[in-house]
């Protein structure tokens, strides 16, 4: 089928979701409204990815069919200079995916995933931010591939505390899915660790240290 009818298709499948909630007197409630537009919009995207390449399970939403062709990263996983200017086995994110998903940066980002459990799924990705410099978020996934919720492990820009000591802040993930955050002064003589893992809804939970 060609690019123009395709568009055509799904130009004219909106207009019939909209005619129809506007026909049921408003009995249809405006979740299932915004569900139907939401697959549509899906459906545009599943488009933009074939362009780029991607052409698997048609049944399965774009950012599914992105991750399942992520390499996986090993832990425990531990910042190193040379890890995060090379990004080693990092894979391009399709600029239409990392629209439709509002991932940070948008530009030339990159992403790997994490070794999957039965209800933990964690994707890595670095944002660019100019110049080769890549932030690095680590996002938690729901069953729908949808991010749930992210954690910046990493960021090249060197923050400066109240008395004028840069920082920087260093990042490590265990095995058992245990992310450490340090952040040091320029001459490694201050350090604070936070330590964050992710709870039963997805979300990283950082655990006060007493």
């Amino acid at each position: 089928m060609k690019k123009n009818n395709i568009k055509t298709i799904l130009t004219i499948s909106a207009a019939i979701v909209l005619m129809t909630a506007c026909n049921n007197n408003n009995q249809q409630v405006p979740a299932d409204l915004q569900h139907k537009l939401d697959s549509i919009r899906a459906l545009e995207q599943l488009e933009l990815l074939r362009a780029q390449g991607i052409n698997l399970d048609e049944n399965a939403s774009p950012m599914q069919q992105f991750y399942d062709t992520l390499a996986i990263q090993p832990l425990p996983l531990r910042f190193s200079a040379d890890y995060v200017s090379e990004l080693p086995n990092y894979q391009t994110v399709p600029l239409s995916l990392a629209q439709l998903m509002n991932f940070e940066g948008r530009l030339s980002s990159k992403a790997i995933a994490l070794p999957e459990t039965t209800s933990l799924r964690l994707m890595i990705l670095a944002a660019d931010g100019g110049d080769n410099q890549y932030t690095l978020w680590l996002y938690s996934l729901g069953p729908d591939f949808f991010p749930v919720d992210k954690l910046c492990l990493y960021t090249p820009t060197k923050q400066v505390c109240k008395d004028g000591e840069p920082l920087m802040t260093e990042f490590s993930i265990t095995s058992d899915y245990e992310i450490f955050l340090t952040t040091v002064t320029a001459d490694h003589k201050t350090e604070r660790q936070r330590l964050f893992t992710v709870d039963e809804l997805l979300h990283f939970k950082e655990w006060k240290q007493e």
